[in-house]
């Protein structure tokens, strides 16, 4: 079960996906802002500036968390790399 994890784990944290989630990201970004306007909105452009300012942050934050274990696994490959050297 662990191991199944750990692979599914792994193909979420590859470059790619991380690519994805960034460009999406930056999307989200760009809707919050023009949603947002001058500021004084009320209604349908407020909520919508609202939500995709939260799903923004929280991609913002899986973005960051990603890029720290797909870094780690880098390191992990290459001391093992080495070692086998």
């Amino acid at each position: 079960m662990r191991n199944e994890l750990s692979a599914k784990f792994d193909q979420v944290v590859r470059g790619r996906n991380l690519i994805i989630l960034a460009v999406s990201d930056v999307v989200l970004f760009l809707i919050a802002n023009v949603a947002y306007g001058g500021g004084n909105q009320h209604g349908l452009r407020n909520n919508v500036s609202n939500v995709t300012w939260a799903l923004f942050l929280i991609g913002f934050f899986l973005l960051i968390l990603f890029g720290i274990v797909y870094l780690a696994q880098v390191i992990r490959q290459r001391v093992k790399h080495t070692r086998n050297i």
